[in-house]
C-alpha cells in the first residue's frame, strides 16, 4: 500500500454480505490500528488522503514513536520552504499532526516560493506539454545557473517564469565567475593563503575593501530576512560591475595586489556559495586544496568600518573616466590618439591618481593647464577639458 491504511476493520461475513444489506441496516465495523479479538476481521483496503502522511513527516522520519536522537536534536526544527499553493494541504496539516502526535509545533517560520511557469506565464502542465525537465536544464546549462534563474529577480510567494533564455543568461554569468576567479590566481605571484585583515595601499584598494564590505554586510542581513533575490542582486552587481570592470582593471595597472585579491576571491566565493554551491566549491578546492571544503567555512566578517571618503574619492575618478571613454566613443576617437585633459578644479587627489586616470582606456595625458584643451565634458560636478579628437 502505498500510504497509510484506513483503520477500519470489517468480520468477513459481513464484509462479504454488503451488498445484501439494506440501505439503513447498521453494519458492524471496528475503528482501531489492530484488529479486535474474535472472528475473521480484514481491513478495509483503501488508504488515507496522501496529505494525512505527509502531515507526519516532521517526526515519522526521525524514528517515532521512538524517543531516537535524531528526533531529540531535529524536532522541532526552525525553517520550512514549500509552494504556497499547499499552505493548507501540508503546512497545516503538519502543524496539526506534530502536536497530537509529540506535542509540538515543528516549525517557527514558513518560508512561501510562487509557482513555476513558462515564458508566456501559463502554469507548466502535462496537457500544455510546457514543463522544463530541469535534468535537461542541468545538462544544458549547468545546476549554478538554473538554480540562478529561479531564484534571482523572484519575490516569496509570487510565480514566475522560467525559459531557456533566463537560465542561459545566468549560465553566462557562473562562466564570468569562473573567469574572475581564474584570473585572480593566475595573476597571484604566490601560492593562494587565507588572508583574515588585507592592508590597503592605494586609493583602489580602500574603495574595493570599503565595497566588499558593504556588501558583505547587506547580503547577510538580506539573507537573514529571507531575502534571497536581493542579496544575489547586490552580490551580483558587485562581483560584474565593481570587481570585474573597475578593480581587476586597475589590478592590472597598480601590481603588489597580492593580499587584497587572495582576501577578495575568498570573500565573493564564500558569499556565493548558497546560491551557486557547485562552481565555487570547485574553485575553492582550486585554491586552497588544503583548507576545509567551501561549504564548512565560517561566514565572511566584516573586516572594518565604511571608508566614506574611499568611496567619494573613488567616484570622482570613475566620473572622469567614464565621461572620456563616452566622449570617445561617441565622436569616433581612434584608439591610439591621445588627448590632451585639463580638469577644472582638480584636486590633489584626482592628480594623485594621474596612472588611472591615463591608463584606463582612456589614452590621455593629463595637464594642469587649459591649454589646447577646448571641448568641454561633464564629469560628476567637474568640468573636464579635451583637445580635438580630430
Amino acid at each position: 500500500w502505498f500510504g497509510h491504511r484506513i483503520p477500519v476493520w470489517y468480520q468477513s461475513k459481513l464484509k462479504n454480505q454488503k451488498s445484501k444489506i439494506k440501505k439503513n441496516q447498521p453494519l458492524e465495523i471496528y475503528v482501531g490500528v489492530e484488529p479486535p479479538v474474535g472472528e475473521d476481521w480484514q481491513q478495509d483496503p483503501d488508504t488515507l488522503d496522501t496529505w494525512f502522511s505527509s502531515g507526519t513527516w516532521t517526526f515519522s522520519t526521525l524514528g517515532w514513536p521512538k524517543q531516537t536522537k535524531d528526533l531529540k536534536t531535529f524536532h522541532p526544527t526552525s525553517v520550512i520552504e514549500t509552494g504556497y499553493d499547499i499552505l493548507f494541504f501540508w503546512i497545516a496539516r503538519m502543524i496539526m499532526m506534530s502536536q497530537y502526535a509529540v506535542k509540538q509545533i515543528p516549525f517557527k517560520t514558513v518560508y512561501l516560493h510562487g509557482l513555476v511557469r513558462d515564458k508566456q506565464g501559463r502554469k507548466m502542465s502535462k496537457s500544455l506539454g510546457n514543463g522544463i525537465d530541469p535534468l535537461d536544464m542541468i545538462a544544458k546549462y549547468g545546476t549554478d545557473a538554473l538554480r540562478l534563474a529561479m531564484l534571482v529577480g523572484n519575490t516569496p510567494g509570487n510565480d514566475f517564469r522560467l525559459y531557456d533564455e533566463k537560465i542561459a543568461g545566468f549560465r553566462n554569468f557562473v562562466n564570468k565567475l569562473w573567469n574572475i576567479s581564474r584570473y585572480i590566481l593566475m595573476t597571484l605571484d604566490k601560492v593562494p593563503v587565507i588572508i583574515n585583515n588585507p592592508q590597503p595601499k592605494t586609493l583602489a584598494d580602500k574603495w574595493i575593501l570599503t565595497r566588499l564590505n558593504i556588501v558583505n554586510k547587506t547580503v547577510t542581513q538580506h539573507i537573514n530576512d529571507f531575502e534571497f533575490s536581493p542579496a544575489a542582486e547586490k552580490l551580483y552587481d558587485f562581483t560584474w560591475h565593481e570587481l570585474a570592470d573597475w578593480y581587476l582593471e586597475i589590478a592590472k595597472i597598480e601590481k603588489g595586489k597580492d593580499d587584497i585579491l587572495n582576501y577578495i576571491l575568498a570573500t565573493i566565493l564564500k558569499l556565493w556559495h548558497p546560491f551557486a554551491p557547485f562552481v565555487t566549491e570547485v574553485l575553492w578546492q582550486e585554491a586552497w586544496p588544503k583548507e576545509k571544503l567551501l561549504m564548512v567555512q565560517a561566514w565572511p566578517k566584516v573586516i572594518s568600518q565604511r571608508n566614506i571618503k574611499a568611496e567619494d574619492d573613488m567616484k570622482v575618478i570613475q566620473d572622469i573616466i567614464t565621461a572620456v571613454r563616452n566622449f570617445r566613443a561617441e565622436n569616433k576617437v581612434a584608439k591610439e590618439k591621445v588627448l590632451d585633459c585639463f580638469i577644472d578644479g582638480a584636486s590633489t587627489t584626482i592628480f594623485d591618481q594621474k596612472k588611472l586616470l591615463e591608463g584606463l582606456r582612456t589614452n590621455i595625458k593629463l595637464s594642469s593647464q587649459s591649454k589646447n584643451t577646448n571641448h568641454k565634458i561633464a564629469a560628476g560636478k567637474l568640468s573636464v577639458y579635451l583637445s580635438a579628437p580630430n
